[in-house]
Parts: structure tokens; sequence; C-alpha cells
């Protein structure tokens, strides 16, 4: 289990309690074993089962780079498309400083660029734009 699923889970857990709502059975002794781990010693993060590996993230600030990044993908492809699908017919330098422009709160420019070339060569399909 990621980082990001053992606090979606510790979520869960925290709103069912606050609720008064009963635990299942997997549930609650999930959460005497991790209790117990903590009251003889063990690490927090590890016992919860949260604890980021390297180079992992688990901040707000991480998720939310994710989830625009994914979006940043669409709209470079739909800038660097020729204007006559639709696009914007932009080269990609320029579709990257339109969206680092435009989009705040992403990493730097080079990092958007490297994370496009990485996002083309796993993606088992081409983007495609179709007008209306």
């Amino acid at each position: 289990m990621g980082v990001r699923a053992g606090q979606a889970r510790l979520k869960r857990l925290a709103e069912q309690l606050a609720q008064n709502r009963t635990l299942s059975e997997d549930d609650m002794s999930f959460l005497v074993t991790a209790l117990l781990s903590i009251s003889n010693g063990v690490d927090a993060e590890i016992a919860l089962k949260v604890k980021a590996k390297k180079g992992e993230r688990k901040g707000p600030y991480a998720r939310d780079t994710k989830l625009k990044m994914q979006y940043v993908t669409g709209l470079i492809a739909a800038a660097i498309a020729p204007e006559s699908e639709g696009g914007l017919g932009l080269t990609l330098q320029d579709a990257v400083a339109l969206v680092d422009r435009e989009w705040s709160g992403l990493p730097s420019k080079s990092t958007i660029l490297r994370y496009w070339n990485d996002v083309r060569k796993t993606q088992e399909i081409e983007f495609t734009i179709k007008t209306d």
C-alpha cells in the first residue's frame, strides 16, 4: 500500500470514528495493531503505513501538482497541434511557456518539458484532438 492509499485509509477511519460508526473487523484489527506497535516504540508512520518511500512526497502540494501535471499534458498537446486540427500551432517551448504563464503552482518550465517528454515516451496512443 502506498503512502496516498494509507492516508486515504486513515482519513476514512477518522471519519467513521467521528461519526461514531462501527469499524469493520479488518479496520479494527489494523488500528489495534498499529496503536500497540506505536505504544511499543515503533515509528508511527510505519505502524500506520503512511511512511513515504525515497522520493515519494505525501503533502498536499505534491498531490495537487501531480493532478495538475496530468492536465498540463493535454493542454500542451492542444497547444502544439496544428491550427488546421483545432490547435494553436505553437512550438513545444512556446506551449510550455504558455502553460507556465497561465497556470500557477506548477513546477519549473524545464520540469514541465521533461514531464511532457516522459509521458510522450510511455503513452500507448498518441494524443488526438477532434475539432467541433
